[in-house]
């Protein structure tokens, strides 16, 4: 190879893998201060099977898909017994399918590591991976310096790090590594005209929608940037060679190179599947792109624009606008329902400000400041970098879209500080005439101008403190129940432990982290939150119903579309109709009595853990609504009081409400009173979970509950003491007739379904 006959590239080539494995290197172990903080004496409750476990209910998902992958592999079949038979079942939601569980399986098979230690360290590496095309775009450019404190930044960016940090097992660490990727083959591909940077753009949009299945809108908008700097191109050519016939512009050979490259990435974005794509990146790059085909560049060109709206290529980038943008309203409509959106109640989705981008992209809005300056600055000196444009329109659309999305701009605006420190060392150089002076002054104003753009960023990695999803006693609980439990078994439980529960007891779920919309949130927060008839009726409702969709949806794939059975969109107006109901209220009312029910094919569970008290109001609003209207009901009267103390005749709650003792009454912050039906004591005690009740006042409004379990009390109205949360799980006051304790412990409890 050329470099290496000449010392001057081969010293610069050195110098390129030195700083990459420095970067590389700084950020693995900022992410592993993670592992050295919690790695300590009295923490083995984050530990299981001798590994941590993760640090985000999403990892579960793709976890359980990897799961699947390696003991179902007839290599790994001696690994577990538990996993020997069965270990994929149909309709079980397992992501064996994704391009994770697929990576993670062949890492498994490769490296002497357990699952449980490749899934927890993968994203310590995987998303330190996003230096190597900064740092080598910033040494193409002849940026090298701006190009290594990019990566170092955007490497550790709060907002990147909060969703890459060690057990944060997602495709998340992909999200800037293949848009970087991208940036740096573009601007190569657009500078150089080389025909390699064609094939890896190509084959990147290939394989960032294989890891990323969400990267169509990114995609969309780099293929539009590349279009609009053709059309300028063309403009500008057209302008400066007068002489030149249309056809000879249009055939010149940067336009040519321009043609290919959008051609090639319009069939790295087919809606076809991913060996589809691949092969036909390779087959256009390796047929088409031969000199002698140059001619037919515009044909090519036209016809991959054919291929890419008739494969469907376009819709993603719809649904992704509609999902994110368009619809973010209170409810959702749904065959005449309406239903409440999940899309208000996830944090991640909620509008964020100027101020909170600036905090999650560069650490402080000063350094903000100074990055959109370094930024705008560095795209006049490099017009290319203007590909990164993308990337903080992304970035900014947190404002609109939730603060997932500030992530995005990281890289953007680590290139612009990076830009902004290596112009004030050219600058340096200018106006000190001394060289030795004015080299010392320039290296001590890099050092320490990087150490104090790092600062706020390692200090957040210091102090991120991130819990593990679950402990060690919720996990043992989870798994050993599992064992006695069979595969096509479902358990009832709110969509934040879908994932979890999966894996750990390998049973089926009605919602999880991704099937939570409105309609199938509805009958699980019903189950949760209301009486235990009601709620007995309408799990086995939803659950067979459920399995005759997918069974439905599967015979329906074999059949033409006039011969489709026409389904209802959601379980619940599925049931109604079937039930021969026309309101949802009245509905709503028939399940509070013996019903006609499906025919049992299976056990069902409800998983009931002490950490869903916090969120309990939040799921009550899912079905405390009126499906007709859509207008939200009266919420039962629900208070959680963690800082409660004694004053003599008063007992003072959180929020400002008391007890008077004497009275037995509520006292509201109003100072309105209402008198107490009962007193509840329940929680563990030396010989096993005890309940006493002591009724109060015929008339009372109000039960005040002791968890004494958890030093917590809560104040409650009736609908909501008679809630399936407060009766089988604080107080384990079930009907035998419907419910039967299988499995529990201080931090949860199944409860087996009998009809």
């Amino acid at each position: 190879m050329k470099f290496l006959m000449e010392p001057a590239n081969r010293l610069r080539n050195i110098c390129i893998f030195a700083l990459i494995l420095f970067a590389f290197v700084f950020s693995s172990l900022v992410r592993l201060t993670w592992v050295y903080q919690m790695n300590v004496p009295g923490n083995d409750r984050m530990l299981w099977n001798n590994e941590f476990m993760v640090t985000t209910n999403d990892s579960y998902y793709w976890a359980e898909g990897a799961r699947d992958l390696v003991f179902c592999d007839k290599d790994n079949a001696n690994n577990s017994e538990y996993y020997q038979q069965n270990c994929h079942q149909e309709f079980d939601l397992s992501p064996t399918e994704e391009s994770l569980p697929k990576l993670t399986h062949f890492l498994y098979d490769i490296l002497p590591f357990s699952l449980e230690t490749i899934i927890f360290y993968l994203p310590v590496f995987g998303a330190s991976l996003v230096v190597i095309p900064i740092i080598l775009m910033g040494s193409r450019l002849n940026l090298l310096l701006p190009g290594f404190i990019a990566a170092l930044l955007t490497s550790i960016g709060i907002s990147y790090y909060s969703r890459t940090v060690v057990g944060y097992y997602d495709t998340d660490m992909f999200n800037i590594l293949f848009p970087m990727l991208l940036v740096w083959s573009l601007s190569l591909a657009i500078k150089t005209k080389e025909k390699k940077y064609l094939l890896l753009s190509g084959l990147e949009i290939v394989i960032y929608r294989w890891l990323y299945p969400a990267s169509y809108s990114l995609e969309f908008a780099f293929f539009g940037l590349v279009a609009i700097y053709t059309v300028y191109m063309l403009v500008i050519e057209s302008l400066q060679n007068k002489k030149l016939s249309i056809s000879e512009i249009l055939f010149l050979k940067q336009n040519v190179s321009n043609y290919q490259l959008l051609s090639i990435m319009l069939i790295g974005m087919m809606g076809t599947p991913f060996i589809i794509r691949f092969v036909s990146v390779i087959a256009l790059f390796l047929v088409a792109f031969k000199k002698e085909f140059e001619k037919f560049a515009l044909y090519i060109l036209a016809g991959s624009i054919l291929a890419f709206f008739i494969t469907g290529g376009i819709n993603p980038v719809i649904d992704q606008l509609n999902s994110y943008i368009f619809q973010r309203e209170g409810t959702i409509a749904n065959e005449e329902l309406q239903f409440f959106s999940v899309t208000q109640t996830i944090v991640e989705a909620q509008t964020v400000n100027i101020g909170d981008i600036a905090e999650r992209t560069s650490g402080n809005i000063f350094l903000f400041i100074i990055a959109i300056i370094g930024y705008a600055w560095l795209c006049f000196r490099q017009p290319l970098m203007l590909l990164m444009l993308p990337l903080i329109g992304l970035g900014f659309m947190s404002l609109k879209g939730g603060l997932r999305f500030a992530m995005y701009a990281t890289p953007v605006i680590a290139f612009g500080i990076g830009f902004f420190i290596f112009r004030i060392t050219e600058l340096l150089h200018v106006y000190v005439k001394n060289k030795k002076i004015a080299l010392a002054s320039s290296v001590i104003f890099t050092l320490v101008a990087v150490a104090f753009v790092l600062n706020p960023l390692i200090k957040n990695a210091w102090d991120y403190r991130i819990g593990t999803v679950f402990t060690q006693e919720e996990v043992k609980l989870i798994e050993d129940f599992g064992k006695n439990a069979s595969r096509e078994d479902y358990v009832l439980t709110w969509w934040d432990y879908g994932y979890p529960i999966r894996y750990y007891a390998d049973v089926k779920t009605l919602v999880d982290g991704a099937k939570h919309g409105g309609d199938v949130n509805f009958p699980v927060s019903f189950a949760l939150s209301h009486d235990q008839k009601s709620a007995a009726n309408i799990a086995r409702l939803d659950v067979e119903y459920t399995e005759n969709r997918h069974l439905t949806e599967k015979t329906n794939q074999n059949k033409s579309e006039s011969d489709k059975i026409a389904l209802p969109s959601n379980n619940v107006a599925w049931i109604m109709k079937d039930y021969g109901f026309k309101n949802s209220n009245d509905f709503i009312v028939s399940l509070k009595k013996d019903m006609d029910l499906p025919k049992k094919t299976r056990d069902i569970y409800f998983y009931l853990p002490f950490r869903m008290l916090d969120i309990y109001p939040t799921i009550m609003r899912f079905s405390y609504l009126d499906l007709m209207s859509g207008k939200s009901l009266r919420q039962p009267f629900f208070l959680i009081s963690r800082g409660s103390r004694d004053a003599g005749n008063t007992f003072i709650l959180d929020q400002g409400f008391s007890i008077d003792k004497q009275k037995s009454l509520l006292v509201a912050p109003d100072r309105q009173t209402y008198p107490l039906k009962r007193f509840v004591q329940a929680g563990y005690q030396s010989d096993g979970f005890r309940v006493n009740i002591q009724n109060l006042q015929y008339e009372g409004v109000y039960s005040l509950i002791h968890l004494q379990t958890y030093g917590v009390f809560l104040i409650v109205d009736e609908a909501m003491y008679n809630s399936v949360y407060i009766q089988l799980f604080y107080l384990e006051q079930y009907d035998p007739e419907l419910f039967e304790l299988v499995a529990a412990n201080p931090y949860g409890k199944f409860f087996k379904l009998k009809i």
